[in-house]
């Protein structure tokens, strides 16, 4: 049993200790005992719903208030001991449970106020109860006394209207969830707040014996803090654990991943509440899965709240700004968790990461299979076909018999061979260019630029033996399979090439004049190029806007 279920263990048997005192006093002349058992048991209704609700969410001021509502609802009973120096408590604080009532429904779920008109009422119920029943006990017995009690009348119907109007706006703007946790007692309280203070003034004029009246008003008393225990047992106040209760959980091992979600929900009794980790790589919020979050600071109906580690942004706390008022319970529950959240945030960065790294490994290895598959049906259907028909020619011309004109079937046959020979040194060039070996990439890009059927310029500022050969060849190949995409599919009639080598990062951009509308996703070229880009531990970006041309942007690192 932790601090929090001693102090309710003890506030309640107090209330019972009070609760017997009283009947025990009352019980003597010239006590009413009926009046104050009548009030007991008021008090101890309403001790029992602010224990329940103080027990169930710690940092909600709900629970308070009930008790507040109970101590004056016992402090109004006093006049009824028959004790000449209670009289004056009594007149004081006659009216001051149905103040406390106001307060409770405007500031329910959350324990706070949360608008002006709200934090009007609430104030001027105060003062309706309060103010004017210590001025009505002043000037009991004189003139003055009527006008006094008109005016308090006056102003309690008006903040009872106030109050009407209050809780239906809010049922009218609540979501069906809220709305479903929030009607037994708005409901209630529309109902029973406006007919506290109309049932003596209707009744007792006509005669209606007093002690009726009051036991009345008793019933609908009584009937708030049921009503309230009707939300509680709908799901309108989650269990809610201590924030030490979360040191202990971020000291346990092995905790999973949801479970620091889980962990804020149960401290902070919203069951809605969900954990998002920043991505700085891509300046977003992501989930646990990876995906992108929406960041939720304009919606009136949830609370967002950024978690930060030694200034830096690491996730945010998304809540329902119904159920929790104030930010400053999730902000000092997510001062406890900072470092698990960051901890989970590296951990799903991570994820992601390995994930996509297993996808490009898979499309590489595919890719691989697919230009294998190529090169060996090019062999097999082009090359190897011309070889097995020049060596049939060739032994035709061996098996013609003497003295026979051969100059043309080896004319052709030497033009065969030239064709196979040339179609041998294109499939070398697909694989690996020569001029790539021979010369460097940079005099292989320029020389792909200068064989353009478009109009090209070709800029390079690299310092060519510092770039590994990873990133020269890779480089290579993704000018060419950009330069590749203009010619098919852009309908370009300009291109520029620009190569840059900075802080040990060489920079690559493709630019041309189509029509856009080019996507990584949208075929295999660009979406092999981000993967050989990924798999150097390099970036790459494509804008393409329709009718505005394709701009590739990529940066490798020159050393691996």
């Amino acid at each position: 049993m932790g601090s929090l279920e001693y102090a309710l263990l003890f506030i309640a048997v107090f209330a019972l200790v009070i609760g017997v005192v009283a009947i025990a006093v009352a019980a003597q002349p010239p006590g009413n005992l009926v009046a104050i058992v009548q009030y007991v048991v008021l008090f101890w209704i309403w001790v029992a719903a602010g224990i329940c609700a103080w027990w169930r969410r710690p940092m909600n001021g709900i629970g308070g208030l009930l008790l507040v509502g109970s101590l004056a609802l016992i402090l109004g009973s006093a006049g009824y001991f028959g004790v000449p120096g209670l009289y004056a408590i009594g007149a004081v604080f006659s009216s001051s449970a149905l103040s406390v009532a106001v307060h409770l429904l405007l500031a329910f779920p959350s324990g706070r106020i949360r608008d002006r008109l709200s934090l009007i009422t609430v104030v001027l119920g105060y003062i309706t109860s309060l103010f004017f029943d210590l001025i009505r006990a002043v000037v009991f017995g004189t003139p003055a006394f009527a006008p006094v009690s008109f005016v308090q009348s006056t102003i309690g119907v008006t903040v009872m209207i106030m109050t009407a109007v209050v809780l239906v706006r809010r049922l009218k703007a609540a979501d069906a969830a809220h709305r479903r946790i929030l009607l037994p007692l708005f409901t209630y309280g529309i109902l029973a707040i406006p007919a506290l203070p109309m049932i003596p003034n209707v009744l007792l004029p006509l005669g209606v014996d007093p002690e009726l009246v009051t036991w009345m008003q008793g019933v609908l008393l009584a009937g708030l803090p049921i009503a309230f225990l009707l939300g509680v047992l709908r799901g309108g106040f989650t269990r809610t654990t201590p924030l030490e209760a979360l040191s202990e959980w971020l000291a346990l091992r092995g905790a999973s991943r949801p479970a620091v979600a889980r962990a804020l929900a149960t401290t902070l009794g919203d069951s809605t509440l969900r954990v998002v980790y920043w991505d700085a790589a891509h300046a977003r919020f992501v989930d646990e899965r990876g995906l992108e979050v929406r960041n939720r600071t304009g919606d009136a109906g949830r609370g967002w709240l950024q978690v930060l580690v030694d200034d830096d942004l690491v996730g945010a706390i998304d809540y329902d700004a119904g159920m929790i008022a104030e930010p400053s319970p999730v902000r000092r529950a997510a001062e406890v968790l900072a470092i698990a959240i960051d901890r989970e945030r590296l951990t799903v960065q991570l994820l992601t990461s390995n994930e996509a790294l297993l996808l490009s490994r898979a499309r590489i290895v595919e890719a691989g299979d697919r230009e294998r598959f190529r090169i060996a049906r090019d062999l097999h259907d082009g090359l190897q076909t011309q070889l097995v028909l020049l060596a049939i020619e060739a032994q035709t011309i061996a098996n013609a018999p003497s003295g026979s004109d051969a100059a043309g079937p080896a004319e052709a046959l030497r033009r065969g061979i030239d064709t196979a020979a040339a179609d041998l040194r294109r499939l070398v060039h697909d694989v690996l260019p020569a001029a790539l070996l021979e010369q460097g990439f940079v005099a292989a890009v320029e020389d792909l630029v200068d064989r353009l059927p478009v109009a090209a310029t070709f800029r390079a500022e690299v310092d060519e033996p510092t770039v590994a050969r990873p990133t020269a060849h890779t480089a290579y190949f993704i000018v060419a399979e950009a330069l590749s995409n203009t010619v098919k599919h852009a309908r370009a009639t300009t291109v520029r090439v620009t190569m840059t080598q900075t802080d040990g990062r060489l920079a690559l951009e493709i630019e041309d004049d189509g029509i856009g509308g080019a996507r990584i996703n949208a075929g295999m070229g660009l979406r092999g190029l981000a993967d050989r880009v990924d798999a150097l531990g390099g970036r790459i970006e494509i804008r393409s806007e329709r009718s505005r041309g394709t701009n590739v942007r990529v940066e490798l690192p020159c050393a691996l």
